[in-house]
């Protein structure tokens, strides 16, 4: 509890995060004091927040809570037995492409392991991941926009695929070669909902590769509703190679006139995790339908790039 206190920062967080009541995590912080025989939290305002000492506790119990982690992973990996729950978040794309050709060759070879799968991009996935909330994370980390990387997590990057501005099959400059950015000055655009990295590129390479401010008009995180929007209501976007490989809704996919912008599929799981078999059969599974669609789709390279 008190990890959780400081993790997330408010009482009433970390009951959510531990499915208690408040009430209960505030006794029982209470007790933890009583028991240590010193401050470990303090009042501020309507807040609870912790003090050196409570700090330098939290501390410990981050050692004591990955001591346990491992000591259950090495547990699992001396069993050698693939079966039980691998919890899997991952982004539109990635779930799509990679993950979802995997699921019937896991079923057949491990009938006892589940992989539960959430469709989700949100800031905070890898603390989630790090607090073994999930066990395994798919992300997108672009060229322009790297994810920093942290030293209790390992990633591996499975998928590198070229960034296309997306026009309708109409627009006077598609199929013209590639376009320059300027030249979109002034249109409406689609893109995913604000924060997300995909956002926040296109703000990006509009700004420092064709000198102006997106007009974003349409937002949704399901690509299927951004080619729509770019089909019907003529917008642009700007989007991964994998988004339009294998739809025609009426668009026209072309490059970029200024520079390569490329997006990277990155596989995450905490250090160590692997020795875990079910963990291992999955991420096994993600490398190998990796390495069949990269094969399959000339545009795509498997892991980064020679040179990068």
């Amino acid at each position: 509890m008190l990890r959780e206190l400081k993790l997330r920062g408010t009482v009433g967080a970390a009951a959510d995060a531990l499915g208690y009541s408040p009430s209960a995590v505030s006794q029982q912080l209470a007790q933890l004091q009583k028991d240590a025989g010193v401050e470990l939290v303090e009042r501020v305002g309507r807040r609870l927040r912790l003090t050196a000492a409570g700090e330098t506790l939290a501390g410990h119990a981050e050692t004591l809570l990955a001591q346990a982690q491992r000591a259950e992973e090495e547990t699992l990996a001396a069993s050698g037995r693939v079966a039980g729950v691998v919890r899997l978040v991952g982004f539109q794309t990635a779930l799509l492409h990679v993950l979802a050709p995997a699921l019937p060759r896991l079923a057949e070879a491990y009938p006892e392991l589940v992989v539960d799968v959430l469709d989700e991009e949100f800031h905070r996935v890898l603390q989630a991941l790090v607090m073994a909330e999930i066990d395994v994370v798919l992300t997108d980390e672009y060229s322009h926009l790297p994810r920093p990387h942290r030293p209790e997590l390992a990633a591996e990057v499975l998928i590198t695929e070229p960034m296309r501005l997306v026009l309708a099959e109409d627009d006077p400059l598609a199929g013209t070669g590639p376009v320059s950015m300027a030249a979109l000055a002034g249109r409406a655009w689609a893109t995913s909902r604000a924060g997300t990295n995909l956002a926040d590129l296109l703000e990006r390479t509009c700004v420092e590769l064709g000198g102006f401010r997106p007009q974003v008009r349409y937002r949704s995180n399901d690509v299927l509703v951004v080619l729509t929007m770019v089909a019907r209501a003529r917008a642009a976007a700007l989007l991964p190679y994998l988004a339009v490989a294998e739809r025609e809704v009426g668009v026209v996919p072309v490059d970029l006139a200024e520079a390569s912008v490329e997006r990277r599929m990155v596989m995450w799981t905490r250090v160590g995790a692997e020795v875990r078999p079910s963990v291992r059969a999955v991420l096994d599974a993600l490398r190998a339908s990796a390495d069949a669609l990269a094969a399959r789709l000339p545009l795509l390279v498997r892991g980064v790039p020679e040179g990068e």
